[in-house]
C-alpha cells in the first residue's frame, strides 16, 4: 500500500490554508511542478478531500445557518431546495398517487360502462335468436 510522504501532508495543510502552489513549494523547498504533479495523483486527491472534510466540519453549523438566512431573507428558492435536499426532505423522484374518479362532471363512467356491456349483451342475444 502506498502512503503520502511528510511533505505531501504538509502541502495538503498549506493548500487548506489557501496558499498557492508557488508559496507551498517555496516553504517546503521543492519545485512548484511537484505540487502540480501531486494534485494530479489520485491518492493525494483522496487525502486532500478527507483533510478538507475534517478541516471544515467545525464550520458546518455556521454554513447551514447562513443557508437558512439566504433562503429566508433573500427568498432564494434554489437555497431552500438545497436545504430540503440535504435534509432528505426533497428528492428528484415524485410519486403521485391518485385514484381515478368514477364520476367526472356528473357522469358515472362505471355505470355507463355497465350499461354499454348490458346493451352489447342484448344485441348479442337478439342476434343469436334471429339465427
Amino acid at each position: 500500500m502506498r502512503y503520502l510522504n511528510e511533505n505531501q501532508y504538509k502541502a495538503i495543510e498549506l493548500l487548506l490554508q489557501g496558499k498557492k502552489n508557488v508559496e507551498i513549494a517555496e516553504e517546503l523547498s521543492i519545485h512548484r511542478n511537484t505540487i502540480t504533479n501531486w494534485l494530479k495523483d489520485d491518492l493525494f486527491q483522496s487525502e486532500l478531500r478527507k483533510a478538507a472534510t475534517r478541516h471544515s466540519q467545525h464550520r458546518l453549523g455556521e454554513l447551514i445557518s447562513r443557508m437558512y438566512e439566504v433562503a429566508i431573507n433573500e427568498g432564494s428558492a434554489a437555497m431552500a431546495k438545497l436545504i430540503l435536499q440535504s435534509q432528505g426532505m426533497l428528492t428528484d423522484k415524485h410519486i403521485v398517487e391518485r385514484e381515478a374518479p368514477s364520476t367526472i362532471n356528473g357522469v358515472d363512467y362505471t355505470k355507463l360502462d355497465d350499461e354499454i356491456a348490458a346493451f352489447a349483451k342484448r344485441l348479442e342475444d337478439e342476434t343469436d335468436i334471429e339465427h
